[in-house]
């Protein structure tokens, strides 16, 4: 086994998540990215004399399967903009000064914004763990003489004492490998990557550009100035060679590790029970808190913000995305879902929304859920015009509140036969029948397909009713209705579905059962997990 640790020694990360860099959506990286560790060794290496054990060594290490990680909570700090002072340059008359540094009147500082993104952490070490990894006797001596010399991994602020530890000293993961499950996606390494760090540092043409300004600048008489800018011009066109940004560009899903899943198979529907969750957080507003009720405005807003962070996805993922295909139809396969996670299920519970979460299509490939999860991850807030704005924050901690965890709606992995639903069954269809038997006969039927299509099987029976069998959750008739194609209104109501065989959610059923409405919670979700 191998395993690295890291400690942060100022209790707190400062790195930004690379794919959340847009003003307004920065958020920390964490847990850190392998890849991103593996490039603070692979810095240390080519700024104390590019060792060729050291080289062996991390040659070695980007060939290994990404490795499980043990790492604290975090709780991201607020992103604040600071004007930092760049280098400093000579006066320009023609344009006033940004700021003067009164000791020399005649250089001027240009102030810039730059925002730092941080993240306090519960615990100050982490670690990154290969349990079949056994490095050579070499290899493990030049990796712990590296690690000694990493101090930072993320930004300067995000200082660092690294080791390598014994495998007694990390304990158990809680982030696994997981692609099927993935929560996030984290880059990693791969054979070559140490090579194209190198490629893109552009080492030896940076060096030799520098040996060249020192010998222009200390030149010592006019003949050999001018003979040293000849050759900057000639060899590097008078401008710096180019260096470009460090890449890792290989991800791997990392999930909480599995619990023990029960034997037989638990019939599911076809959306993934793995939901991304975010919680809702009070920007300003006029409201300390949203009603269940305002569902469909706070679904639609995220949607059309979410459409709108798709222009660099591929079409694929923006069809998953947005529910509609490239002619603006309906799309006729599971696409990404909206749920919202209300206060429901207690003796005080009083419906409002704790928060949100996506759910993704089952059958989603790796790669497409991984560009779901980075379109999700740039809609940072959400304008809801007279409800105010809400910052939508990804749900990761341990222990979150009960209805904050996806197994409280999906009762996930066990299942659960008894469901009500927390917001109302849009109807799909109306019944015709004037009989109050028969209609509620024919309603109860059209639920029952209504389960079919998401996967599921026919529920034994279905209860329609015009209240939630969950405390907190409002009357069916409170829940603005959903408009049809024809402009009327569609009906809806409560229902209660239980099934012979317990089965997974996250059950959404109906005509909104993407748009927030027609989601079932279980009613035996605690004994069920």
């Amino acid at each position: 086994m191998l395993v690295l640790g890291i400690r942060y020694l100022n209790g707190f990360v400062a790195a930004c998540e690379p794919e959340a860099r847009q003003p307004g959506s920065e958020r920390p990286e964490w847990p850190p990215h392998p890849a991103r560790v593996f490039m603070a060794l692979a810095a240390a290496h080519f700024q104390t004399g590019a060792d060729p054990e050291e080289r062996a060594a991390l040659e070695w290490l980007e060939s290994l399967p990404p490795p499980c990680l043990r790492a604290p909570e975090a709780v991201p700090r607020a992103v604040v903009t600071h004007y930092v002072p760049v280098n400093d340059k000579p006066g320009d008359k023609s344009k006033p000064p940004t700021a003067v540094i009164q000791s020399i009147p005649q250089l001027t500082r240009d102030r810039q914004p730059r925002s730092f993104v941080r993240a306090w952490l519960d615990e100050e070490t982490v670690y990154l763990i290969w349990p079949e990894a056994l490095p050579p006797e070499a290899q493990a001596r030049a990796l712990d003489q590296l690690c000694k010399k990493v101090t930072r991994v993320g930004h300067s602020m995000s200082l660092v004492q690294m080791w390598v530890a014994g495998p007694e000293e990390a304990g158990e993961p809680n982030w696994v490998p997981d692609e099927s499950r993935g929560e996030h996606y984290l880059r990693v390494t791969t054979p070559g990557l140490l090579a194209d760090l190198e490629r893109r540092y552009n080492g030896s043409a940076v060096e030799a550009y520098a040996a060249l300004l020192v010998e222009f600048e200390e030149a010592p008489d006019r003949k050999a100035k001018r003979a040293a800018q000849k050759r900057l011009e000639d060899e590097f066109g008078g401008e710096p060679p180019p260096q470009r940004r460090p890449q890792a560009p290989f991800y791997q899903g990392y999930a909480r590790p599995a619990r023990d899943e029960p034997k037989a198979e638990v019939a599911g529907t076809v959306f993934s029970p793995q939901l991304i969750v975010f919680r809702l957080e009070r920007e300003s507003s006029p409201y300390e808190a949203l009603a269940l009720r305002t569902v469909p405005a706070v679904v639609a807003r995220w949607r059309e913000a979410l459409v709108s962070c798709c222009d660099d996805i591929p079409d694929s993922v923006r069809e998953v995305v947005s529910g509609h295909d490239r002619e603006g139809a309906p799309l006729q396969r599971p696409h990404l879902a909206f749920l919202p996670l209300a206060f429901v299920g207690h003796p005080h519970a009083d419906g409002h929304l704790l928060g949100l979460a996506a759910a993704l299509p089952r059958e989603l490939g790796g790669d497409e859920r991984r560009l779901v999860l980075r379109v999700l991850g740039r809609v940072g807030e959400l304008k809801l015009g007279g409800l105010g704005v809400w910052r939508l924050e990804r749900e990761t901690t341990g222990r979150p509140p009960w209805n904050l965890r996806p197994e409280a709606w999906t009762a996930y992995p066990a299942g659960a036969t008894h469901w009500s639903t927390v917001t109302p069954v849009s109807f799909d269809r109306h019944p015709k029948a004037k009989d109050r038997a028969e209609y509620h006969r024919q309603l109860a039927a059209m639920i029952g397909t209504a389960c079919e299509t998401v996967g599921l099987p026919r529920p034994r029976e279905v209860i329609v009713t015009a209240v939630s069998a969950h405390l907190g959750a409002p009357p069916a008739h409170v829940f603005p209705r959903l408009p049809r194609k024809d402009g009327s209104e569609r009906r809806q109501a409560h229902v209660i579905l239980v099934f012979d065989e317990p089965v997974v959610g996250p059950v959404l059923i109906g005509a909104g059962r993407y748009r927030g409405y027609g989601v079932c919670r279980p009613v035996d979700a605690e004994a069920a997990v």
